[in-house]
């Protein structure tokens, strides 16, 4: 709506229940928990990660959608350093230095096919970050099964990370 809010925002189930989430809404399932404040829900597990997705309109749009998702991840207590992070964006919290990768050098006009695929800011090639399916946790780098590690991992995980946004 013109407020950019809604009573029927996030729809999902928890243990096999299902439910809708809008303004002012919260439910919470085991140790996940979900709150819808004005135009934005907190994501969060226990109080380890928590992921904040905002709804914001596009401006000065010419064509295409007229709302985006602004979306944000973050680690509390130090779990980054106990879960040792893995995919994508979770690469970029196992340790503080900073990771940069190839990246594409767009021409001024005409087009233009990208090459760049996180080469150097990633373990290994995008290829091998492929999913065998959509519920799958498994992929060439998956660290999804492993325990927390008792203590914090000093310097971070193998090549560094510290962006936040993927």
């Amino acid at each position: 709506n013109e407020f950019n809010t809604g009573w029927q925002v996030i729809n999902g189930t928890c243990s096999g229940r299902t439910f809708k989430l809008g303004l002012a809404g919260e439910m919470r399932c085991g140790d996940f928990n979900v709150r819808m404040k004005y135009s934005s829900a907190i994501f969060s597990y226990r109080e380890d990660w928590v992921v904040v997705v905002r709804g914001n309109y596009v401006y000065d749009r010419v064509s295409g959608p007229t709302h985006r998702l602004d979306i944000t991840f973050k680690d509390g207590a130090g779990a980054a350093a106990r879960a040792l992070p893995h995919g994508l964006i979770g690469q970029s919290f196992s340790s503080t230095a900073p990771r940069q990768g190839k990246q594409d050098v767009y021409p001024k006009d005409g087009r233009f096919a990208t090459s760049a695929m996180a080469e150097g800011a990633i373990d290994g090639t995008a290829s091998r970050y492929k999913m065998p399916g959509p519920h799958s946790t498994h992929f060439a780098f998956s660290r999804f099964d492993r325990a927390y590690l008792a203590a914090p991992v000093s310097g971070g995980g193998g090549r560094g990370g510290g962006g936040r946004g993927g």
